[in-house]
């Protein structure tokens, strides 16, 4: 049996912690960088999302003397002009710097409202691994999913969207299942190319 490897992740995001453990199930131990008593404030400016996940490695890697993952996120919705698209600026919205969890909700009801109550759209998620010289490796994983005006009650701090969130597989609201739902859901939609980029690079 493969023996576990920790992953050092550059974030203090519990649910991004939790999602990340959830698609590498007993291939890693997700250790959050907040554990070693790294608190640094990064610029995330980039003009991709591999462009901030590599800034987060980075900064990250060379503060603590250890090599470091991070991720970057960045949403698209079929159909949309490119100058609608939240790509990077996913909390940015309604003219609000960094939106709160529950008007990050709100807006994008709102969008999905006005085109017809439900839009296909998907993530991406930009990887990086750095190491304590500043090298680094990038890669990027698409998943697709099903997003509705209809919101569950159910809101994940830190994912918040994943209440207007549908599984194509299931049906199900992603904030709506089961810590065993959740881990299946996330091994499915992005486990193997996360667990190939972690055991390939570090």
């Amino acid at each position: 049996m493969m023996e576990a490897k920790e992953l050092i992740f550059g974030t203090g995001n519990k649910a991004k912690i939790q999602q990340v453990q959830d698609a590498l199930g007993e291939s890693a131990i997700v250790r959050s960088v907040s554990e070693f008593g790294v608190d640094i404030e990064i610029e995330e400016d980039g003009t991709t999302a591999q462009e901030n996940a590599r800034k987060k490695a980075v900064a990250y890697a060379k503060a603590l003397g250890r090599t470091v993952f991070a991720m970057d996120n960045a949403l698209y919705f079929k159909g949309l002009e490119d100058k609608d698209q939240p790509g990077l600026y996913v909390r940015r919205v309604g003219g609000i710097e960094r939106s709160s969890d529950e008007e990050m909700v709100q807006v994008y009801k709102e969008l999905i409202r006005s085109h017809g109550g439900q839009l296909e759209g998907w993530w991406e998620y930009a990887l990086s691994i750095a190491r304590a010289d500043g090298t680094s490796v990038e890669d990027s994983i698409i998943s697709p999913r099903l997003f509705v005006a209809e919101a569950s009650k159910k809101i994940v701090p830190g994912y918040p969207l994943e209440s207007i969130q549908i599984d194509p597989e299931t049906g199900k609201y992603v904030s709506e299942m089961t810590s065993e739902e959740q881990v299946l859901f996330w091994q499915r939609s992005i486990g193997e190319p996360l667990n190939r980029f972690i055991q390939t690079n570090i």
